[in-house]
């Protein structure tokens, strides 16, 4: 018996699925997690990976209080690389070992590789929770997209994700 291809619809709804299974896993997770802020000083350096869109490695550099950069690049690895870039302020939320965070950034990087390369370019945002235990620090942030280049385009990316702190101050 052939197998059919899924539908649109089918893989959409797999996808809000795993997303919310997702949350539910890093809500419970930091729940039940110890408060951590070796991370947050000045000068601490992580990196992981997300799952998502896009999904792929995942950075994050503490400067001053509370100045925060984050940034992903990310590729299929045929067809396109792109970056994300963003300077989010972070705050503990009070009684919870979660953090809110939230910022403004940009979205730049080649596409069509194996054609004529064309620029892909936007502005971006990013707000999320995140928590810390031990060296590591789970995330969860919904990122909305205003591309401008090579088409004017809006799209809302989820991503969850997961980092190592590699370098503490």
């Amino acid at each position: 018996m052939p197998l059919r291809k899924p539908s649109s619809a089918t893989l959409g709804h797999r996808r809000a699925r795993a997303l919310a299974s997702i949350l539910a896993l890093v809500l419970s997770i930091a729940a039940t997690a110890a408060p951590a802020v070796a991370q947050r000083e000045p000068g601490a350096l992580g990196a992981g990976f997300q799952v998502g869109r896009p999904g792929g490695l995942a950075l994050k550099w503490y400067r001053s209080s509370p100045a925060v950069y984050d940034g992903i690049i990310s590729t299929d690895g045929d067809d396109f690389v792109v970056g994300h870039v963003h300077r989010l302020w972070e705050r503990p939320i009070p009684g919870s070992p979660l953090h809110l965070f939230a910022g403004p950034g940009v979205m730049i990087g080649p596409s069509r590789l194996t054609q004529s390369p064309r620029l892909r370019l936007g502005l971006s945002g990013e707000v999320g929770l995140n928590f810390y235990a031990e060296r590591f620090e789970v995330f969860l942030h919904v990122t909305p997209i205003l591309r401008f280049l090579p088409n004017t385009d809006v799209a809302i990316d989820g991503n969850a994700g997961l980092r190592y702190y590699l370098r503490f101050p």
